[in-house]
């Protein structure tokens, strides 16, 4: 069963609309969980082979710059030791390392730096090469920049050989939407776990929904009924001003939505919207559809009216506190029927009462047919810097690719099946959605790029109340934005590249 069919599967019997591809690829014949593309808890009956040299590289370590950064801290690469059962993620790593270590003889070690570091350090080790790090684990944001400068190599290449982003370890729709004339200097995969952490989710308040008397969400997604207007009419069922001084605050009143600043990306992506596409030589091409683009704009300003919203950023600026705080208030103590945020609130909201469940995006209309989820800039990406080649290039390569493939039964089981569905989601029927918002991933170079002074942002601000700009206005500011961007960056590959 190819990795598509998978997906099928889970549509068809797991209560899902329409997914997205997820790739292909011929089946070896060991049994075991599939990758973390939105189908992790799906028992295969046959499983990808890992096609590496079968060599021992004895005595040889490799470190992977990773990222220091709160609750963006890179968990995925190294583990000292185990710990206690209830550290699942750690313990993972440990043992994937551990196979590693005595299959081919090589230590996994990280060099953890803020990631506000991590463009000097690669600056200075591609330049003077020191053998501090082989890898580097950093955001998609960094990762696009390092590609532009041309620090990294390209993963498509003949001389990364043993990389095949066609296994079900790694994440294929980004494998595809983010290489640029088939080259990709960056990817994820079962290897990490920011990547799901870093996709967003709509979160929904039980309580809320009983109480307001609102149908059953499941159903409404599984039935391809899940669209902006049914948010919009929900929204506006849970509003309750407890004060009655005429405005909605997150921790005194019931709002209909909680929302942080990057949520109008997310309906423009669940809507449909992407302002880049590949043409048949996987060229980005700029291709806006301005007229589904602006209604869901007009859709967008009725679903973040202050008249049923809570705007967390403006909140935290208000009062001096974080995020986190805001949100684990206004959704964790049932003061929002719906939250807007990354999948890592599942784990945030532990600790609280409210008993909730997950959804994708919503749709733009019945006839969208399939969901789409927007995966962060925050999300980290695995590459290679150009500092290392030959005998070491190769063995980087094959240990990543076999770090991956150990990752599946090892990390990602561990993190999707028991720290997201079990410990977090609370509800079984969460499970399938959390496979069909990480297997419906959308990945637009415009956005990860930031292409034309972020041109997608400028895109996503129309759908905000008070916004005045009319987008078919700004659409050949955006291509001719977004053409310059494209023609940069390919004379950048081209010059990096030969």
């Amino acid at each position: 069963m190819t990795k598509k069919l998978l997906c099928v599967f889970l549509a068809a019997f797991m209560l899902v609309g329409t997914l997205a591809s997820c790739g292909t690829g011929d089946q070896g014949t060991e049994t075991t969980t599939a990758g973390n593309n939105g189908d992790s808890n799906v028992e295969s009956d046959t499983r990808e082979t890992l096609d590496i040299p079968d060599t021992r590289f004895d005595g040889e370590e490799i470190c992977f710059l990773t990222r220091d950064e709160s609750e963006w801290s890179t968990l995925e690469i190294f583990a000292e030791n185990q710990t206690s059962e209830s550290d699942n993620i750690s313990n993972a790593v440990f043992e994937r390392n551990d196979r590693i270590l005595q299959a081919y003889g090589v230590t996994i070690t990280e060099l953890k730096k803020v990631t506000t570091e991590h463009h000097g350090a690669l600056t200075n080790e591609v330049s003077a090469p020191t053998g501090d790090f082989q890898a580097v684990v950093t955001n998609t944001s960094n990762s696009a920049s390092f590609a532009t400068n041309g620090f990294l190599w390209n993963l498509n290449s003949d001389e990364v050989e043993f990389m095949d982003f066609t296994k079900p370890w790694w994440d294929i729709n980004m494998a595809e939407g983010m290489s640029i004339d088939d080259r990709l200097y960056f990817a994820t995969g079962d290897l990490l776990t920011s990547d799901n952490d870093a996709t967003f989710v709509i979160l929904f308040n039980k309580k809320i929904v009983v109480d307001c008397q609102i149908p059953d969400l499941y159903s409404l997604v599984s039935n391809n009924q899940w669209t902006m207007d049914k948010f919009y009419e929900f929204e506006q069922l849970a509003v309750q001003d407890k004060n009655g001084d005429g405005k909605l605050t997150y921790d005194s009143d019931v709002c209909g939505f909680a929302y942080t600043g990057d949520v109008p990306y997310c309906m423009l992506f669940g809507g449909g919207i992407t302002m880049c596409t590949k043409d048949s030589d996987d060229i980005p091409v700029y291709e806006l559809n301005v007229e589904l683009a602006q209604n869901i704009a007009d859709k967008g300003k009725l679903i973040f009216s202050k008249d049923h919203t809570v705007d967390l950023n403006a909140a935290v600026n208000a009062g001096g506190i974080t995020m986190y705080e805001v949100g684990q208030k206004a959704f964790g103590e049932n003061h929002a029927l719906f939250m807007g945020e990354v999948m890592q609130c599942v784990t945030r909201l532990r600790g609280f009462e409210a008993d909730f469940g997950i959804l994708p995006y919503p749709m733009y209309n019945e006839q969208q047919g399939s969901y789409y989820s927007m995966m962060h800039l925050t999300a980290s990406c695995v590459s290679i810097p150009k500092s290392i080649s030959g005998d070491d290039l190769a063995m980087v390569n094959s240990m990543i690719e076999a770090m991956a493939y150990h990752s599946m039964d090892t990390l990602t089981e561990q993190y999707y099946e028991i720290n997201l569905k079990t410990k977090g989601a609370k509800d079984e029927q969460s499970g399938p959605m959390i496979d069909m918002i990480l297997s419906s991933r959308v990945c637009d170079l415009s956005y990860y790029y930031q292409w034309g002074s972020n041109a997608f942002g400028s895109l996503a601000s129309c759908l905000l109340p008070g916004s005045n700009k009319g987008i078919a206005s700004q659409t050949k500011r955006f291509q001719s934005s977004i053409e310059r961007s494209i023609a940069q960056l390919q004379r950048a590959m081209d010059k990096f590249d030969q």
